[in-house]
């Protein structure tokens, strides 16, 4: 069978985000502080502070948390209404079937578990289930993580690389004396040899050493006065949207992945009308089961924990970056424990399932 691209699509769980965030819901109760996690603009867009390094951090980690929060749904919510198509399929009631609770990962957890128990009997009645899997196959969306690294470029403030670089490592232009290498003309002392000197011996060209004075080109090492577009060489940068902006962009890229359907094929050792009824379930089914279990839940398991992390990290970092920053952060950071537990609870749910039919 030749694989076929498939986008992962969240409007199967669109409604039920939508709905539930009018109550806290899957955003929790700090969902109504952070509109722009909850509503419909465009994240990449918002505005969460005028820091411009916080607002980077607070931007991205927030877009990773959203999508954790849809994908975590979509997860389980494939996982749900395939166990419930085959334990239908086996003779189970939707009450059977049913949550045991309001936890992250109930759904599934209920669904899955009944189906569980259904195949153990099954099996235990001497049908032997044997499953040829070709798992879904996913390629992070490298646009997606592109455009968001784009937000992650920020201007650093001058005042910023001056305050973190070596001195020795810093250059630019100088308004005050420059203590240092010149590029340009020096006007003051000269430690080396001077191309021109005024009247008074004082350098006024070239200075081939260490200039103490005026400089109308770059200047090196030390400015006593204001620098002027600082750099810092030898590729030494002060904190910026990086560590934590990285690691939300590259969550985004796998959460926004395409993946391939499964492939399955599966025989049974019997050719009684359980029998027959339990691969053809297996059959049309354990494909999309394999899909929640895998593109949506294995896949994304250790980018969910790092978008925790992030969440954990961003309230040390982001200093004052504004009450609309912080209200944020700790939405979507409350939100993102939540998801990543639904993720997990239904992962293991899942593979109840698929592990009994040998597909694991």
């Amino acid at each position: 069978m030749k694989a076929r691209f498939l986008g992962l699509p969240l409007v199967a769980v669109g409604a039920f985000v939508s709905a539930s965030c009018m109550g806290g819901g899957a955003y929790g109760p700090l969902g109504a502080t952070c509109p722009q996690l909850t509503g419909n603009a465009d994240l990449m867009q918002a505005q969460f502070s005028a820091n411009a390094r916080a607002n980077a951090k607070v931007k991205t980690f927030v877009i990773a948390a959203h999508d954790l929060v849809n994908i975590s749904l979509q997860m389980e919510a494939e996982a749900t209404a395939a166990c419930k198509r085959m334990g239908m399929d086996l003779g189970l009631t939707e009450a059977q079937m049913a949550a045991r609770g309001e936890e992250d990962g109930a759904q599934a957890q209920g669904a899955c578990g009944a189906l569980a128990a259904r195949m153990d009997e099954i099996l235990r009645a001497g049908i032997q289930v044997r499953a040829q899997v070709v798992p879904p196959q996913c390629q992070a969306n490298l646009q997606a993580k592109a455009s968001c690294e784009g937000a992650c470029e920020v201007d650093v403030d001058p005042g910023e690389i001056v305050a973190h670089c070596e001195p020795a490592r810093l250059s630019g232009y100088c308004q005050g004396r420059c203590v240092g290498q010149c590029e340009g003309n020096c006007q003051g002392d000269c430690q080396g040899q001077c191309s021109a000197r005024d009247a008074s011996g004082r350098c006024v060209g070239r200075c081939s050493g260490t200039c103490n004075g005026g400089c109308d080109a770059t200047c090196h090492a030390r400015c006593e006065g204001q620098w002027q577009a600082p750099k810092c060489e030898g590729h030494v940068r002060p904190p910026s949207a990086d560590a934590e902006c990285n690691a939300s962009c590259n969550a985004h890229a796998s959460f926004t992945a395409q993946c391939t359907p499964a492939q399955v094929n599966v025989q049974v050792s019997q050719n009684t009308e359980l029998a027959m009824r339990l691969m053809a379930t297996l059959r049309a089914n354990l494909p999309a089961l394999l899909h929640a279990e895998i593109a949506l839940g294995k896949r994304v398991i250790q980018d969910a924990r790092v978008v925790v992390q992030v969440g954990a990290q961003l309230p040390k970092i982001i200093g004052d970056a504004g009450a609309q920053a912080i209200a944020c952060v700790a939405a979507a950071s409350s939100a993102s424990v939540k998801a990543s537990a639904r993720i997990d609870v239904s992962v293991q749910a899942s593979a109840s399932v698929s592990g009994r039919a040998g597909a694991s």
